[in-house]
C-alpha cells in the first residue's frame, strides 16, 4: 500500500510541475499556518465493533516529501498514540482502547448499536492538550430487499452491473451511503470483511439522497469496470445529512493524488474544536456471487 502511495504521490508532484510550467511566475504570498487541531473519522462494524482514528492536522507546507512519498517520521507525528477517547450513550459511558500495534485508532467492542440513539464522543491528546467533542445520531440499518450480480461483455470491454432494491421510509428525508468491497480484504470479527477506506479493499463509493425517488421501494444499478473476480461485498447506510454533505464534497475533491490538483475544499465537520466526522452510521453488508 505504501509503494502505491508513493507512486501516486509521485505522479501528482509531477503532473503539478507540468502545470506550473504553463504559468506565468507566482506571486509569494505568505500565509499563516493553520492552527493544529485533531481529525477525527470513524466507523462502525456489524458485531458491535466500534472505531474511533484520531490523527493532528498539518499545514501542506510541513510535509516532507522525500523521494516522492511522506516520510515515516512525519506520518508516525500526526497519529495520536498517547490519549483517551470516550463514547456516552443512554448515561453509560465506555473507554475505547487503542488497538495493538495500530497507533491512531481506538476500538470498542463492548459499545452496543442501538439505533435511534444518540452517541457522545470525546477525545483527548495527552502529549498536546488538545481535545474535541462531537455528536452521532444512530439511524436504523437499511435492509435490501434484493441484490444480484452479473456481468456483461461487450466486444473487449467487460463491467459488472450490480442491481440492488431497498425501502426508502415516506414520512422522512434520507440520505445513503454505499460501498463496494473487493473480496481480498481480511475477514472481521463479525464474519464479514475488513471495511477499511483503502485502495486495495474499497473499490467505489456513492452517495444518494432520496429527493427524487419516484416509489418507496427504490430499484437501483451500478456498474463496475474490469471487476475480474467472481464476488463481491456491497454495503449500504443510512446517514445523516451532515455526513452526506461530508462525503459529497470528500468525492468531489477525489484521493490523495488527484485532491493535490484540484481546488482546495473545506470539509463541512461536527467535530467541536477540530476536524473530520463522527459517524456512527450501521451498514448492511451483503456478500454477492457475480453471475
Amino acid at each position: 500500500m505504501k509503494k502505491q502511495i508513493d507512486k501516486y504521490l509521485f505522479l501528482a508532484i509531477s503532473i503539478c510541475f507540468l502545470f506550473i510550467r504553463c504559468r506565468p511566475e507566482p506571486l509569494d504570498i505568505d500565509l499563516p499556518q493553520a492552527e493544529q487541531k485533531l481529525v477525527i473519522a470513524s466507523q462502525i462494524i456489524p458485531g458491535n465493533l466500534m472505531t474511533v482514528i484520531v490523527s493532528k492536522s498539518m499545514d501542506t507546507k510541513g510535509f516532507n516529501i522525500e523521494d516522492g512519498s511522506l516520510s515515516q517520521d512525519i506520518l508516525s507525528q500526526l497519529l495520536i498514540d498517547s490519549g483517551i477517547v470516550t463514547i456516552n450513550y443512554n448515561g453509560i459511558t465506555d473507554t475505547l482502547r487503542k488497538a495493538a500495534g495500530v497507533p491512531g485508532v481506538f476500538v470498542s467492542a463492548g459499545t452496543p448499536l442501538l439505533v435511534n440513539t444518540r452517541y457522545n464522543l470525546f477525545v483527548k491528546d495527552w502529549q498536546t492538550g488538545m481535545s474535541v467533542t462531537s455528536s452521532a445520531y444512530m439511524l436504523p440499518q437499511v435492509l435490501l430487499d434484493t441484490v444480484f450480480a452479473e456481468t456483461i461483455k461487450s466486444n473487449e470491454l467487460s463491467q459488472t452491473k450490480i442491481s440492488y432494491s431497498f425501502y426508502d421510509p415516506p414520512t422522512e428525508k434520507n440520505w445513503y451511503m454505499i460501498n463496494f468491497y473487493s473480496p481480498n480484504g481480511s475477514s472481521s470479527s463479525s464474519g464479514g470483511i475488513d471495511l477499511s477506506e483503502n485502495d486495495d479493499i474499497l473499490k467505489e463509493t456513492i452517495i444518494v439522497s432520496d429527493e427524487n425517488f419516484q416509489n418507496h421501494l427504490v430499484n437501483k444499478s451500478y456498474t463496475l469496470s474490469d471487476w475480474e473476480q467472481d464476488t463481491i461485498f456491497m454495503s449500504i447506510s443510512s446517514i445523516s445529512e451532515g455526513y452526506f454533505d461530508y462525503l459529497n464534497a470528500r468525492l468531489r475533491g477525489g484521493r490523495l493524488f488527484t485532491s493535490l490538483v484540484r481546488e482546495p475544499i473545506n470539509y463541512p465537520t461536527n467535530i467541536h474544536e477540530g476536524y473530520g466526522f463522527f459517524t456512527t452510521h450501521y451498514p448492511t453488508i451483503s456478500m454477492i456471487i457475480i453471475e
